[in-house]
């Protein structure tokens, strides 16, 4: 159990769909650190594994939110976030297992006022040791690159499988309609444009066996929406002109993921061919959310992107260092100041 220590109450959310064989580890470890005043709050997305009926039973001090339906991570979290009565907010994934201290580390890392939101050292299953030493940050096409910051506590966005984030200052977090995949990247992006810094800390840690829930899914339905929010976070809070400037990386993007997905298993073409029609289909929903997103934006968005890397991938490899070498060379060119590129 936690000290009170004068802290701030916390509201800790996590969503669950079909998870019930996660919520033992899951409850149990996040109850014996939480405090007087501190709630637990789990939204059930429309479960038919029992889940609902297990917690109301195991675990009764839990405030069960059923929602009736899969509303996804990002509207179950909403939903959470609606119902939350504290200021800080902690969102956990269902399939992770917290380490002594875990809430602790996330609340001393948010103290800072200018500090909106900040994230766990998360272990996910089958990720190399290695990744761990340093944190990554985002390229353009919003995938995760290891090992770029050099300081411990910098991180561009923090992890929605285990987050903390201050109500106050970015209220209900998230865009439903993102549903699933990239969200936390979406409220990272909200968090810099709108002038905050972003924090990671190794003093909260926790293990996340990754994908529990969403593996289950056909992979025309996960395709879609990574390839479609990936791309659509670029799209909602960048410039025009920058959005141009980044339009190669897409189109090269696009091609070699739909031979990708031709000849393997890894994307669904089907998936990826709805994501890219999504965006002319939908230029006023488009348009509706970009200003509504740069009317709570002050920062310059060349600070933003100094955050970000040139770089398209994880590989070591000759051709994987060339690929990196180009991309950020492009960068230069176009004028895009990555953290690869120093001033």
């Amino acid at each position: 159990m936690i000290m009170q220590n004068n802290r701030q109450n916390i509201s800790i959310i996590i969503v669950n769909y079909n998870g019930r064989h996660f919520l033992f580890d899951c409850l149990s470890g996040v109850i014996k650190q939480t405090a007087n005043g501190d709630e637990i709050i789990v939204v059930d997305n429309g479960s038919s594994d029992g889940s609902a009926e297990y917690i109301r039973v195991t675990f009764p001090s839990v405030t069960l939110i059923e929602s009736g339906m899969n509303l996804g991570f990002a509207g179950g979290n909403n939903c959470g976030v609606k119902h939350a009565k504290n200021n800080l907010i902690v969102l956990l994934n269902n399939d992770t297992i917290v380490h002594p201290g875990w809430l602790e580390g996330l609340v001393n890392a948010i103290a800072e006022g200018n500090v909106a939101a900040a994230s766990s050292l998360i272990k996910t299953e089958g990720i190399p040791e290695r990744y761990y030493e340093k944190n990554g940050s985002i390229n353009f096409l919003g995938h995760n690159i290891m090992r770029i910051f050099d300081q411990p506590k910098d991180i561009f966005f923090a992890g929605g499988a285990s987050m903390i984030f201050k109500k106050d200052i970015l209220g209900i977090p998230f865009d439903d309609d993102y549903f699933v995949y990239a969200e936390d990247v979406y409220i990272g992006l909200r968090a810099r444009f709108m002038g905050y810094r972003i924090r990671h800390t190794n003093a909260s840690t926790l293990d996340h066996i990754g994908s529990g829930t969403s593996k289950r899914e056909k992979s025309g339905f996960l395709t879609y929406y990574q390839e479609r929010n990936r791309i659509l976070n670029s799209v909602l809070f960048f410039s025009p002109a920058t959005i141009i400037k980044i339009t190669p990386f897409l189109m090269v993007n696009a091609v070699a993921k739909c031979c990708a997905a031709l000849l393997g298993t890894k994307y669904s073409f089907f998936g990826l061919v709805k994501a890219y029609a999504w965006f002319p289909l939908h230029i006023p929903v488009i348009i509706q959310k970009r200003a509504q997103l740069r009317s709570e934006a002050v920062a310059d968005e060349k600070e933003v992107i100094r955050y970000m890397t040139g770089k398209l991938t994880n590989g070591e490899s000759a051709i994987g260092k060339i690929i990196n070498s180009v991309s950020i060379f492009y960068c230069r060119l176009v004028n895009l100041r990555v953290i690869e590129i120093k001033k």
